[in-house]
């Protein structure tokens, strides 16, 4: 590729969707370009704004088509979507990301759960000891009010038997998977 070819698309996602988004892209169902940005950028703010416009100013050159595969993480995400030109999924997190703002809000009609993607669940004791490092955050009183956690599990990525024992004593909380399809992530990506 000459210096003035460009990509035809490329995407800075949240590392949260690592597993998933190499997944579609092995299996054709996705093309591009792709950097995968620190899942735990957003306990912080300032660092996930640092990383993000860093990422964007980067790559903005080589492309008329880049994708941002991350939830409304930051409260500047949408000014800083345009100041690049860029183009986000449709989704106020993650979790939304994978399953629907609807899917999620029925599934939320129940017993008080708290949803994780499978890479949360994998990667939550460096998040959480980002958070404290950082903030002092106490994570142990974030699940006072919860009554279950609930693993949204694609089979995708296998699943870390010890560290769902680990969350689901940290939380005191009885820890269940729901198996989703990728369907609706594969067309939310699809659309932007």
């Amino acid at each position: 590729m000459n210096s003035t070819e460009k990509k035809s698309v490329f995407f800075i996602s949240c590392g949260i969707f690592k597993d998933e988004l190499e997944y579609l892209f092995r299996e054709k169902k996705l093309d591009g370009e792709i950097v995968f940005l620190d899942a735990a950028l957003h306990v912080n703010f300032d660092r996930l704004k640092e990383k993000l416009v860093g990422a964007l100013q980067e790559h903005r050159g080589s492309t008329d088509n880049l994708k941002v595969v991350y939830g409304s993480c930051h409260p500047e995400m949408q000014e800083i979507m345009e100041s690049y030109n860029a183009k986000k999924i449709q989704a106020g997190n993650c979790l939304e990301a994978m399953l629907g703002a609807e899917e999620l809000k029925r599934l939320s009609s129940g017993p008080k759960t708290f949803f994780l993607s499978a890479g949360w669940i994998n990667h939550w004791e460096e998040m959480f000891r980002q958070g404290k490092k950082d903030f002092d955050y106490d994570f142990e009183t974030m699940f006072a009010s919860y009554q279950r956690i609930v693993v949204l599990d694609t089979g995708i990525i296998p699943l870390d038997e010890e560290k769902m024992r680990k969350f689901s004593e940290f939380t005191r909380l009885p820890v269940e998977r729901k198996a989703i399809s990728l369907d609706y992530f594969l067309n939310l990506v699809q659309s932007i």
